[in-house]
């Protein structure tokens, strides 16, 4: 199952975020190629274990965030449903522009 998103967020930012995804979920890193933008990881909730395999691209306006979820059957849709909202939700707070007296 996979789906895409893009946010206004710059690169950078929205790699960080899905960084501290990992940290939150308790999840192990599988691979990482951070210059490309790209991090793989297992997370288990409820008897059930999945890999997140997350791609960054920049876009120049802001980033493109690609996910795809392999692993257990059960609830994939739901689980990719679930990452977009906690990255949403993580997002929601970061300025995309300069303070003013930056």
């Amino acid at each position: 199952m996979k789906n895409e998103k893009d946010y206004a967020q710059p690169f950078n930012v929205v790699f960080a975020t899905i960084l501290d995804m990992i940290e939150l979920q308790n999840g192990k890193e599988t691979f990482s190629d951070s210059p490309h933008g790209r991090v793989h990881f297992r997370i288990s909730m409820y008897g059930f274990k999945w890999e997140m395999k997350f791609s960054v691209t920049n876009t120049g306006s802001g980033s493109h965030v690609h996910l795809e979820i392999d692993g257990e059957q059960s609830d994939r849709d739901r689980i990719l449903e679930q990452e977009f909202a906690l990255l949403d939700s993580m997002l929601l707070g970061i300025k995309t522009t300069r303070p003013e007296n930056a």
